[in-house]
């Protein structure tokens, strides 16, 4: 028997995937599978976040980050996962967090030099499997006495959705391990052969073997003819990318660099065009020179060690020779510097003298005496010696970086001339800065490292100069990496800003352009994750409702409407024990009083004024009179409840109407209704 997915439709899979970006909550799901069919999910719906495994991420923050939804019916038979992995982001801890996502493109994919993403993902997709087998085995052993088989006649079938570097991601999986019937990949970043041939140790030893380099030097695989190495591993995983299916619009950036040297095009794939206007990027793509492109992802791939170590920091040090260890060693030294100009710490100490005294000989004493002393901070000249050897190091990275940046600005130009044109200021004035800091650090590692090699830095104030030229080199390399940051965000800035069809390949990129582009019914659109409604007219205007919103508002009106009625009924409670019920129980405890005095009057003798054995008590009657709560106060309470109950059933009744409208409106479809009642 064929199996069903229970994500069947292109629609739904794309919506639910746009939730990882969003808010994926079960609600959520149930509501757009409504949205979507009509119907109510058909099991219960579990959620596995990446987050949640320590696992994953283990080292440091990759940037990975993906959700599993678990679909469980025993009594249908339906067990099924779906794995969706995250695409780019701008930076983790929403946004503001370092862009882990793209470097892992630019070194993961473009470079094949690093697999944290890889692997926290394949981490990530055998944990939350080993604890839905689990889950599974035990919910069937708890409908043993309903059911009879066991949890191997009911298999976990696991499906995958991934979008962008999301895409490349499941993808990936899939090609290595094959964990999924099928994968579904939007909008996707391509696998390269750089990248395959690192994580996949059988298919880099085919590589070797087919193209004739060495074991001993991964490196030399970026030699290999780019269309050569693209069909040998196109024809290696063509089986295992059988099950992979692309939905691509054409218009969007990625779509455009499956030409790019390395990358794959593996699968079958969908392509929808929705900007008829323009033919796309891939003319301006077209234009890229394969040398450009190999010198970039050769500076790309030198670097890359360094970042799947130590992350930004190691990056940062790696490239420019910058990190925070250099500027927390610039403020020790600028603290030490400050600390040789405080007064001097005086010492005490003492000399033998010997004095003549006539007539009594000549004896020895010890004379005190005071004298001052500088002391230098003990790391003071091994942490001048380790700046200069670390400004060597930036003059050297910094070398390398100014050989690149022509590459990457060539590059640009060959894709758009606007495009270089907005950002070849800011690069020629990272250019600048990067010269200033080459030349001081020459200028100031000429004088100060022949004192150095000479051995002549020593504890002497007169190599305050020398001392002054690191300080003032220190402050440079503050200033100018400052503005090297600056250049880079400017051109972050002035892309993001990029109109024309770039600005339509960065739209169509995304999920929202996906989901309506894929949307097939009349009368309806997406924002977001909610779906947008309208119809025309009698007098030609055009009626939007956003359904997903409206039901929002109904529920969260409805149960506003139900806490004001446990407030309200519990206040009732309140008056009826602190006024009513308590009012009768004091009542109650007074004629228990009366008929104890009343069927017990002996005892009660010393109640009497005199005090006498001839005098007793032989009967009380007790005439009792108490009165009852004043009606006026019933009835302000009484009012003011009935009053406040009639304000809640009108808040009801006024969120059902804005209901019934909304179903009366768009009375053709019944999903409508269902949506109101989710809960």
């Amino acid at each position: 028997m064929v199996e069903i997915e229970v994500l069947e439709s292109e629609i739904l899979k794309a919506r639910i995937a746009q939730l990882e970006y969003e808010d994926i909550t079960i609600e959520n799901i149930r509501r757009i599978y409504i949205e979507e069919t009509g119907l109510e999910p058909p099991g219960e719906i579990t959620l596995y976040h990446s987050d949640d495994f320590p696992q994953v991420n283990s080292e440091y923050d990759s940037g990975f980050d993906g959700t599993v939804i678990h679909f469980l019916n025993v009594e249908t038979g339906i067990n099924q996962s779906y794995t969706i992995t995250r695409g780019s982001e701008p930076g983790e801890n929403s946004g503001d967090g370092s862009p882990s996502d793209w470097f892992y493109n630019l070194f993961g994919i473009f470079a094949g030099k690093v697999k944290n993403q890889y692997q926290d993902a394949q981490a990530f997709d055998f944990q939350v499997t080993r604890h839905i087998n689990q889950a599974v085995e035990k919910e069937i052993k708890s409908h043993n006495q309903q059911f009879t088989y066991d949890s191997s006649e009911l298999p976990l079938n696991k499906y995958g959705i991934g979008h962008s570097l999301g895409g490349n991601l499941i993808q990936t999986l899939q090609l290595l391990d094959q964990p999924f019937k099928n994968v579904f990949a939007i909008n996707d970043a391509p696998p390269s052969v750089y990248q395959l041939a690192v994580l996949d140790s059988q298919f880099r030893d085919e590589v070797y073997e087919e193209f004739k380099i060495s074991k001993f030097d991964i490196d030399e695989i970026y030699t290999i003819g780019p269309e050569k190495l693209k069909d040998f591993a196109e024809r290696y995983y063509e089986e295992q990318g059988q099950s992979i299916h692309h939905l691509t619009i054409k218009e969007e950036f990625l779509y455009s660099v499956i030409g790019f040297r390395g990358f794959l095009d593996l699968g079958s794939r969908q392509v929808l065009e929705t900007h008829p206007h323009t033919d796309g990027i891939a003319k301006y793509m077209n234009r890229v020179s394969d040398e450009n492109l190999y010198k970039i992802q050769q500076f790309i791939a030198k670097h890359a060690p360094a970042y799947e170590k130590a992350g930004i920091d190691g990056l940062n040090r790696s490239m420019f020779g910058i990190d925070q260890e250099l500027f927390t060693l610039i403020n020790d030294i600028k603290q030490d510097w400050k600390k040789i100009f405080e007064p001097p710490k005086w010492k005490r100490g003492a000399v033998p003298m010997t004095i003549g005294v006539i007539g009594f000989g000549s004896f020895t004493v010890d004379m005190p005496f005071a004298y001052p002393v500088k002391e230098f901070p003990s790391d003071f000249f091994s942490n001048q010696q380790e700046f200069i050897s670390r400004a060597l190091e930036i003059k050297a990275k910094l070398e390398d970086l100014t050989e690149v940046l022509p590459s990457l600005l060539a590059l640009v130009g060959e894709i758009s001339e606007d495009l270089m044109k907005l950002i070849q200021a800011h690069v020629e004035e990272m250019l600048g800065s990067i010269q200033r800091m080459i030349e001081a650090i020459g200028s100031a590692a000429l004088d100060i490292g022949k004192n150095l090699v000479k051995g002549s830095f020593t504890n002497n104030l007169s190599q305050h100069e020398n001392i002054l030229t690191l300080i003032e080199l220190s402050e440079t390399i503050e200033l100018e990496s400052g503005n090297i940051q600056n250049s880079y965000q400017a051109i972050i800035n002035d892309t993001n800003d990029f109109v024309g069809e770039f600005g339509d390949a960065a739209h169509a990129h995304g999920m929202e352009h996906v989901v309506n582009s894929l949307n097939q019914v009349e009368g309806r659109r997406y924002e977001g994750s909610d779906m947008i409604r309208y119809k025309n007219a009698t007098d030609g205007r055009t009626i939007e409702v956003n359904v997903s919103s409206a039901v929002r508002i109904y529920q969260l009106g409805l149960d506003k409407c139900m806490e004001k009625e446990e407030a309200l009924t519990a206040w009732r409670r309140l008056y009826y024990t602190e006024y009513v019920d308590d009012l009768e129980f004091r009542k109650q405890r007074v004629m228990n009083a009366i008929h104890q005095m009343e069927a017990n009057p002996r005892n009660y003798s010393h109640l009497l004024p005199v005090s006498s054995s001839n005098v007793k008590v032989t009967k009380i009657n007790v005439h009792e009179f108490i009165r009852p709560l004043d009606p006026m106060f019933q009835d302000s309470f009484e009012g003011m409840y009935h009053y406040l109950r009639e304000e809640i059933e009108k808040n009801k009744a006024m969120i059902s109407r804005v209901r019934n409208s909304i179903e009366e409106l768009f009375e053709e479809d019944q999903s409508i209704s269902k949506l109101f009642e989710l809960r």
